[in-house]
């Protein structure tokens, strides 16, 4: 696997993390669960696409 999709996944989770860092109290109780869902989606992509026996980029043995 590209390690490009891995930067890509984490990018995308730091974007979230600032849009629900940035909501006002109020919208971030009203969008919290659906941003965490979603970082975790991102976090466990591999999984998700099946390639959960596939090792990460960057793992060294």
């Amino acid at each position: 696997m590209s390690t490009k999709t891995d930067v890509e996944a984490i990018r995308l989770i730091g974007d979230e993390v600032v849009r629900l860092l940035s909501l006002p109290e109020d919208q971030l109780e009203s969008q919290v669960r659906a941003g965490l869902k979603l970082i975790g989606d991102l976090a466990r992509w591999r999984d998700l696409a099946g390639l959960s026996n596939v090792e990460p980029a960057g793992v060294i043995r």
